[in-house]
């Protein structure tokens, strides 16, 4: 298996959705009513068992209340007085990073020759065997959002099992014209690490995060929707392809599993039932002109990764020996409890972590959240100390240090919300000649651009007013395939390198990187840029295969994966592969999209049977 290819496009002016409607509705019904026969049912699928272990001497994930390193150290501070705290968790370390158990089926039943039903769905059940807090039963697979506990359709999951239908769709395909109405995924684009032009859906980082097996890209992340897409086929160089789905949500690791990168001092209130209701919409278009194959693409759409803000815990719990404070404590962004943050190094020290403003974030938590802060006595600060002062502070007060004791914190309350956009974006490539059997002999040059005039990222204070800028997304691929050995097969090489004006792969605002416990985060100009750099190398009895990966950050981090991949039959195949990360080739972990996440060194090993 090659690496998946995406050749879906799009282009022309977008219909509206009533139109769309009308439609699919009468190419359907043509279909429907055409001469019938007997159902043909075509079946296959897979059950796969996947187990990832750590290879870390001591791994902790530092966003879990079991992997925080304040659990296991004393820290001083100094709010009303000079004290020492230590957070009453204990440390776990993760030996065991993935241990999942999946099963899929796919059917494809032919009405007609037009007309045909396509289905596939998955189970995915993971039995928890991880190390994490005593007494807590994290969610691994589910999930809820404020006002809709059932927010993707045709997904039924708990904390231990997910199933779903990734497609469930009608297909009606006539000579140039192909209509797909029901459950889908839509796929745009190429590449392994990267998404330029792949902006119909978001990703499912409940998949084994961004850890999993390479060559597969993102083919079993991206989050299904209710869709109708059509395409058509206006010459044989040039093909129209649209859509309109429902808005789907990027869905993330809960807490306190063991790929989450939500910083557990936090509680999310996740707003996606207020866009239950909305859709997207996107057209795209793709063709070729003498030897350069030519791509554009629009879409209107909310972007799925979401943006974060300070919101009201409306938690009415008291601050130790201040009774009826929990009535203004409710309607802060703050909630009194021992899974919270404890010291103000703590705080900071989180904040780098998470890419945000310690200084700037505490300010906005008093400010957006006044009268009830001032109430209480929080009032802005202009430096670091002034800051550490106050938040050791609070800390102690509710943590009861004023009636002594000394156990707990506060927690943070955030909201997830989402923002439309307008995506524009082309692409071109170009397949070189040169001498046989070299390199630039067929080598594929692929360039993708895409411009949004106003995208809305999460702000490094937190604060209820969001940054809005234009960012441009650049990629440019390069792969081919080249023999270098007369007794093996030819080896397939991908290099891509790719360049965001305003945020990292993971969406995450660049003015918010750099920070660390004692220091502000200053960001960096000049973009994102990282590089990824893959092949695959069959031996000549095609029954083993050699992968390789590279993702590396320009700002300091690289992520490699060798693997080996074994199929012995039609029916069986396995999968070893490692993941090395290394957040420390640069000044600070921090500025770079590793930083957090290198404790998740580990082999994994994937064992399948297809039928």
């Amino acid at each position: 298996m090659t690496f998946e290819k995406h050749n879906n496009p799009l282009g022309g002016k977008p219909m509206s959705k009533i139109r769309y409607l009308l439609a699919s509705s009468a190419l359907l019904s043509a279909a429907l009513t055409a001469p019938a026969r007997a159902v043909d049912w075509q079946f296959s699928g897979f059950v796969r068992t996947e187990t990832a272990l750590n290879t870390e001497n001591d791994p902790l994930n530092i966003f879990n209340q079991n992997g925080n390193p304040y659990n296991i150290h004393p820290t001083s501070r100094n709010g009303l007085f000079p004290d020492t705290t230590q957070r009453s968790e204990v440390n776990s370390p993760q030996q065991i990073d993935l241990q999942q158990f999946r099963a899929e089926l796919d059917a494809t039943g032919r009405f007609n020759d037009e007309f045909s039903i396509v289905t596939r769905m998955r189970v995915l059940a993971d039995p928890g065997a991880y190390a994490h807090e005593p007494g807590t039963k994290p969610n691994y697979l589910g999930y809820t959002t404020s006002g809709d506990n059932h927010p993707i359709p045709l997904e039924f999951s708990s904390n231990n099992y997910n199933i779903d239908f990734p497609a469930l769709f009608a297909e009606y395909n006539n000579g140039p014209l192909d209509v797909r109405l029901g459950n889908q995924q839509i796929a745009w684009g190429q590449a392994i690490f990267f998404r330029v032009l792949d902006v119909p859906q978001g990703l499912d980082w409940r998949r084994h995060s961004l850890l999993d097996y390479v060559p597969e890209e993102f083919s079993d992340k991206r989050v299904p929707a209710p869709a109708l897409r059509i395409s058509y086929q206006l010459t044989d160089n040039w093909l129209v392809d649209s859509f309109v789905e429902k808005f789907e949500p990027s869905v993330y690791p809960n807490q306190n599993t063991p790929y989450n990168f939500i910083a557990s001092q936090f509680t999310v209130h996740d707003h996606y039932g207020k866009y239950d209701a909305d859709t997207n919409e996107g057209i795209r278009v793709k063709g070729s002109i003498g030897d350069i194959g030519l791509q554009a693409i629009y879409t209107h759409r909310f972007n799925p990764d979401g943006v974060y803000r300070w919101t009201a815990s409306g938690v009415n719990r008291d601050i130790p020996g201040l009774p009826g404070s929990g009535q203004l404590l409710q309607h802060t962004a703050f909630e009194v409890s021992p899974n919270g943050v404890w010291s103000a190094n703590e705080w900071f020290n989180y904040a780098a972590q998470s890419r945000l403003n310690g200084l700037d974030g505490l300010n906005k938590s008093i400010t957006d959240f006044a009268p009830y802060t001032s109430l209480l006595g929080a009032v802005p600060v202009p430096n670091i100390a002034y800051a550490r002062k106050e938040l050791d502070t609070f800390f102690q007060l509710a943590g009861g240090g004023a009636i002594g004791n000394n156990n707990g914190g506060l927690v943070g309350h955030i909201a997830r919300e989402y923002r439309q956009e307008d995506d524009i974006g082309a692409g071109a490539s170009y397949v070189t000649n040169g001498a046989p059997g070299s390199l630039l002999d067929q080598l594929i040059i692929n360039v993708e651009t895409l411009y949004t005039p106003r995208r809305t990222f999460t702000s490094p204070d937190l604060g209820h007013d969001f940054i809005t800028k234009p960012e441009v997304t650049t990629a440019v691929v390069l792969e081919k395939y080249q023999r270098f050995f007369e007794s093996f097969p030819a080896t397939y090489l991908v290099g891509q390198f790719l360049y965001k004006s305003q945020s990292d792969i993971f969406g995450r605002y660049i003015g918010g990187l750099g920070g660390t416990e004692n220091k502000l985060p200053h960001g960096y100009g000049g973009g994102f840029k990282a590089a990824a750099f893959a092949l695959q190398q069959p031996f000549p009895n095609l029954i083993w295969r050699f992968d390789f990966a590279a993702l590396y950050d320009l700002k300091g981090g690289i992520l490699l994966q060798p693997a080996i991949r074994w199929k012995p039959s039609g029916n069986w195949s396995m999968e070893l592969f490692y993941n090395y990360i290394n957040a420390r080739i640069g000044n600070n972990p921090n500025e770079n999209i590793f930083g957090g996440v290198q404790y998740a060194n580990e082999v994994t090993l994937r064992v399948g049977y297809q039928f």
